[in-house]
């Protein structure tokens, strides 16, 4: 038994730990950019949006008990898995079941060049798989208080996470007869980092 505690200790002081970080595109609405990721909260609705363009630029491992250093300088999109595409998440809660979601008529904006949105999911749990499920030219988000965790896809290549100049205009897309049109989104380059065992 004691030397079943000691093998496990020397493990675990063997494991390894880390950390890695980059950039990522913070969303913000008005003149102030923002120093961490946060929802937006405006009338009628709380909103989330997250561009699929986080990139780790760093990923350091130390190895315990005198063990070598790893350290990968690669810059790598952390998830992003569609060259020529950019996909933006959009989370929505809207207060009443009164706002319309149209992915078409998004626009994004990266460095002057416009582009309209191509198409757009909902991601959930359909016939026992979570996936992200196309919901056509038109999705009525009929529950207020519920979560719709939306995407639209751009065909764009993925913009860069340092840029300062990338605009989202969902004004025509997430729509509602009761409240004002959301204001445009802009993005402010941000360092992420995190730890990792």
């Amino acid at each position: 038994m004691r030397w079943l505690g000691l093998c496990a200790s020397f493990a675990m002081l063997a494991a390894c730990a880390g950390y890695r970080g980059g950039w990522e595109s913070v969303p913000y609405i008005g003149d102030v950019p923002p120093t961490e990721a946060r929802e937006l909260a405006l009338p009628g609705l709380k909103l989330s949006v997250q561009i699929d363009n986080r990139l780790r630029t760093y990923d350091t491992q130390v190895y315990l008990f005198a063990l070598p250093l790893s350290i990968d300088p690669r810059q790598v999109y952390v998830q992003n898995h569609q060259p020529g595409k950019t996909r933006v998440f959009v989370s929505v809660t809207p207060e009443a079941g009164d706002y319309v979601f149209e992915p078409a008529k998004a626009k994004l904006s990266v460095g002057g060049r416009h582009f309209a949105g191509a198409e757009g999911f909902e991601f959930g749990k359909w016939d026992g798989k979570w996936e992200h499920r196309p919901v056509g030219a038109r999705f009525a988000l009929h529950e207020g208080g519920r979560r719709y965790l939306l995407s639209i896809d751009f065909l764009t290549p993925v913009p860069s996470p340092e840029s300062r100049d990338i605009v989202l205009d969902l004004s025509e897309a997430l729509k509602s007869q009761a409240h004002p049109a959301v204001p445009l989104i802009r993005f402010a380059p941000v360092r992420w980092k995190e730890g990792y065992t």
